[in-house]
């Protein structure tokens, strides 16, 4: 009978030794989450482990987590398509193999932090369209993988310190909107920057050197975007570029055939002189400069047939504006008044008859308010230098009075004076949204805004002088042409 109770008893006696076997450790959840961890949140991880040194970034890991919903992760359909850390006080290293490997990323901004160290391979990025890494302290060159970012429209490395050449194969990214290069350490030209979309481009604060290319694109930036690289030069930013020529009585000079100075003298007698022939004319090249002279002569004639009309239709109407001009001459000034900037005189733009007076004299300026530079422009010029230029009256609107202003001989600006008692309504902080709204337009169509001032009801907007003039005086001229060609012709 006790084997009996003994032979039953085994059985259950395996069993439950079994049972505890396999219950009785504890299981670790989190490192079983961890080899659950979507790769994406995985990513995102790698990179705060060594750009989050301070640990500003609290992403929770537990049982419930979701990395779409961690600070500046934005998903589509569980995939990271932006990550915007900006003013996060984020200090450490970009490192490798960390948001790279975010594939569907679409933008990616760590703007105004203190980033360090060189730039990773991002070239695994294809589907990236928005990149900004200004404000940080990032080193080394160009990242070169950025070059194969064919999506790309915006990029910013402004305020860094990257060095070397900027590539000339960045003319490949012809998507560009935005391109900003300011204020890091750029050496060497200027690639032919020719994208027809690039609407925000500033290379200022460099050491870039040599002719600025002359391209549609480079052309409609002003010199602000390219001041502060003392030696860059070019048309452009009207700066003339000067080249050493070899010196006289070099044996090893070369003429412009390859020759040497014996060579192209003959011997040169006594006095080893140079001899340079110049290259014969063909008979093709006489008859271009011909057709080409033609034309000018015909086109020459054209217009001096209108500004003769334009100057009989002026006449005629001038007449009855003379007696006007004799009794009272007209005033306009670009005039900032004393309850508003302190103790200033005044700049005046005396009109009388058909000549034009420009006084310019102000005295230093009270600091009651600043320009505010919109879009990221460069502080290029200050308020003192804005209000000392001599200043011309260019015409007034319902708005206000707008002026040509001159500042140092060199940059000229339009400036509109907007009437106190028509925008008083308007408070501060509203014309402020609305000036960083306006100023942040660019587009080939439009004036772009570069400052404005606002200070105890006065208010200034800076933007680009254009020299052609107004629509209304283009139209109006066109006119007075129609109607010249009109009476002679019929």
């Amino acid at each position: 009978m006790p084997k009996a109770n003994s032979q039953a008893f085994l059985p259950l006696f395996f069993f439950f030794l079994f049972f505890w076997t396999c219950f009785s450790k504890p299981i670790t959840y989190p490192r079983q989450t961890n080899l659950l961890l979507p790769s994406d949140a995985i990513s995102i991880l790698s990179f705060k482990s060594k750009a989050d040194l301070d640990n500003k970034l609290l992403y929770a890991l537990n049982e419930r987590f979701d990395y779409c919903q961690w600070r500046g992760v934005k998903c589509a359909q569980g995939r990271v398509v932006r990550y915007i850390v900006q003013n996060s006080g984020l200090r450490g290293i970009f490192s490798a193999n960390s948001l790279t490997r975010l594939d569907q990323l679409r933008v990616l901004s760590l703007h105004n932090n203190s980033l360090s160290g060189p730039i990773p391979d991002l070239s695994s990025l294809y589907n990236l369209k928005s990149l900004f890494l200004d404000r940080n302290n990032f080193s080394g060159a160009f990242p070169p993988s950025i070059l194969l970012l064919h999506r790309i429209t915006s990029l910013d490395l402004s305020y860094n310190d990257l060095t070397g050449p900027i590539p000339a194969n960045l003319t490949a990214l012809d998507r560009l909107n935005i391109l900003r290069l300011q204020w890091n350490r750029f050496n060497g030209t200027l690639p032919p920057l020719n994208q027809s979309f690039l609407l925000i481009f500033n290379v200022s604060g460099n050491n870039l050197t040599g002719k600025i290319p002359v391209t549609p694109t480079l052309s409609k930036f002003n010199t602000t975007a390219f001041s502060l690289n003392p030696n860059l030069c070019g048309e452009i930013i009207n700066k003339a570029c000067t080249s050493r020529a070899p010196f006289f009585g070099s044996s090893s000079a070369s003429g412009p055939l390859g020759q040497s100075a014996e060579a192209r003298g003959g011997g040169g007698g006594a006095t080893g002189g140079i001899v340079v022939l110049p290259p014969p004319s063909s008979p093709k090249k006489h008859q271009r400069t011909g057709v080409v002279l033609g034309f000018t002569i015909g086109i020459a004639l054209i217009i001096f047939s209108v500004l003769l009309a334009l100057a009989l239709v002026r006449k005629q109407s001038g007449k009855k504006r003379v007696e006007s001009k004799e009794t009272k001459p007209t005033t306009a000034s670009l005039e900032v008044t004393n309850s508003n900037l302190g103790n200033s005189k005044t700049q005046v733009v005396e009109e009388v008859s058909d000549r034009k007076i420009v006084i310019p004299e102000i005295q230093k300026l009270k600091k009651s308010g600043n320009l505010v530079f919109v879009a990221g422009e460069v502080e290029g010029y200050s308020l003192e230098q804005l209000m000392r230029a001599s200043a011309e009256l260019l015409g007034r609107g319902t708005m206000g009075t707008t002026y040509k202003a001159v500042l140092d001989g060199k940059l000229i600006l339009t400036v509109k004076r907007l009437d106190a008692g028509k925008t008083a309504v308007t408070s501060g902080e509203v014309f402020e949204r609305h000036m960083d709204a306006v100023g942040g337009l660019r587009h080939p169509n439009l004036v772009p805004i570069r400052a404005y001032f606002q200070a105890k009801g006065e208010r200034l907007v800076i933007y680009d002088y254009q020299p052609n003039g107004s629509v209304f005086n283009l139209v109006h001229g066109m006119i007075l042409v129609l109607i010249f060609l009109f009476y002679f012709w019929f």
